[in-house]
């Protein structure tokens, strides 16, 4: 009898092991007709630009594994064949076990994904959205031939942009109100709650806090919520405003307040991404930044990758000199919303009293050039 009951623990904690091991990361297995063998596949995060794994086509068929920080999250899946013949499309899964079948000319809305409780959601939405996005990119091909063939003009350029009858316009608000009514009908969902965080911006107070009210049990305490409840108690901050004061933890692993950093220095904030390539360009000329105006500007990076130990080992790699914060929740982190920042890199530049002097989103040649100017003129 002992040995049977033995037999019968052990068999349960080999099962739920194995049942957590599946959860620790995705699989993706995928058999697509159309292309040449040994073509390569590459999965990425478009959250963070992180490649999760790279692999080869071969008799049709492809298996990846890897492992998804912030789950669900929207991944790319790109084959390509040569320099120039690539298809791309975009599934929005966790880590879970998914199949997807189809061929080369079914890219990138015509597959058949399964196995995923979230890609469902994205599925409902692309049926909805893809015929205007196919125009989109007719459109957007047509207005780059036009432009490489020197025939782009101020005229063409109302045509396709102007607010009230762009060509480009009128699709973007006919795919605005279908994402629109997407969110309000499937508002407990992962994707739409995804939308509804991407696509803020766009939508007024009324419609977020009517969103909210709608939430389930199931996304009470998500991070979703945490987000958008954040959003809508931090206005943007403008050109004389005080900063947000926040605590994160330092690269020396010390919880460090924001506010500590204002020492009758201008301070930057930059936030930023390890698999950014607008923050590795601009990585060297921060470091000579750093050096230059050591004595008139401290330079605080707020890292927003989820991975911790990633964070640590690009500090260290990359030589950092300044003080580098870890947001915890990473794009789901209070730092993040609060300051809203869209995307990396983005730099607040305040004064020696932590007031706003300038918001920069985005990486340019004349950065540096503008942020020296701004503390010269301070000083």
């Amino acid at each position: 009898m002992k040995k049977i009951l033995f037999l019968t623990i052990s068999s349960l904690i080999i099962f739920f092991t194995s049942c957590q091991k599946s959860n620790d990361s995705f699989k993706i297995s995928a058999k697509l007709e159309g292309f040449p063998e040994n073509s390569k596949v590459k999965i990425t995060d478009t959250s963070t630009g992180k490649v999760l794994d790279s692999t080869t086509l071969r008799e049709n068929q492809f298996t990846s594994i890897g492992f998804i920080a912030e789950s669900p999250t929207t991944i790319n899946i790109q084959i390509k064949s040569n320099s120039n013949d690539f298809s791309s499309t975009f599934i929005f899964i966790g880590n879970e076990d998914v199949k997807i079948s189809g061929s080369k000319k079914d890219f990138p809305d015509a597959l058949t994904i399964t196995g995923s409780k979230y890609q469902k959601y994205k599925s409902i939405l692309d049926s909805q959205t893809g015929a205007l996005n196919k125009e989109r990119n007719k459109k957007l091909q047509k207005m780059f031939t036009l432009r490489q063939e020197g025939k782009w003009n101020d005229s063409l350029q109302n045509a396709y942009w102007s607010r009230e009858n762009g060509i480009i316009t009128k699709i973007d608000n006919q795919t605005d109100q279908i994402r629109k009514k997407f969110i309000e009908d499937n508002i407990n969902s992962d994707y739409a709650l995804t939308e509804l965080i991407t696509y803020k911006t766009y939508y007024s107070k009324k419609f977020i806090e009517n969103q909210i009210a709608k939430l389930t049990s199931d996304y009470k305490n998500s991070k979703y919520l945490k987000v958008l409840k954040t959003y809508l108690e931090n206005k943007p901050l403008e050109k004389g405003d005080k900063f947000y004061d926040f605590t994160a933890e330092n690269q020396n692993g010390k919880q460090v307040p924001f506010s500590e950093f204002f020492k009758n220095k201008y301070v930057l904030l930059e936030f930023s991404s390890n698999y950014c390539g607008w923050c590795f360009k601009a990585l060297p000329e921060i470091k000579k930044l750093s050096k230059e105006q050591s004595d008139s500007l401290e330079i605080i990076t707020v890292n927003i990758d989820n991975d911790k130990k990633d964070w640590i080992d690009k500090y260290k790699s990359n030589n950092l000199t300044w003080n580098s914060l870890y947001a915890k929740n990473g794009r789901y982190s209070n730092v993040y919303t609060k300051y809203h920042v869209y995307g990396t890199p983005t730099y607040y530049l305040f004064d020696q009293n932590g007031t706003v002097v300038e918001k920069w989103d985005g990486y340019n040649d004349e950065l540096i050039d503008e942020i020296k100017m701004q503390v010269k003129n301070g000083n």
